[in-house]
């Protein structure tokens, strides 16, 4: 028979003793949203900035030519460095995965070799038990 407080003291034990990757993961995948969001708004703001300066000079072809060209221009530099962001924090957040499922395998490593010593401390007759009424 397996002592239940025992059992629930190893359990508060590994609750206790995981590490704060998992918050930092979820950190990290809020971060690479924000960030996203962020990247987005700004393309928002630099397009209706470039908008705003086109409808002001429309009158002159020439004004309003560039302006349209400076305004693309813009939109594809805020768009590659959004694209630039999301990468970064697409390989920020793998590596957190990565490390955080290292930790986990370890976790569940010693979580095993727990189940086996208490499995291996079970009295004989329970095994013995166990293998007839197969």
């Amino acid at each position: 028979m397996v002592n239940e407080d025992e059992i629930m003291e190893l359990i508060d034990q590994l609750r206790f003793n995981l590490p704060d990757e998992i918050k930092q993961a979820n950190w990290t995948v809020s971060e690479q949203q924000r960030i996203i969001s962020e990247a987005h708004a700004e393309a928002a703001r630099i397009m209706s900035r470039a908008n705003e300066r086109a409808e002001e000079t429309s009158s002159e072809h020439e004004i309003l030519r560039r302006a349209e060209r400076h305004g693309t221009q813009v939109v594809k530099d805020a768009q590659a460095k959004s694209d630039e962001i999301i990468r970064q924090a697409e390989a920020y957040a793998l590596e957190q995965l990565k490390q955080l499922e290292a930790h986990l395998g370890r976790t569940l490593a010693t979580v095993r070799r727990g189940v086996e010593a208490l499995q291996s401390s079970q009295p004989e007759s329970d095994e013995g038990g166990e293998a007839a009424s197969k």
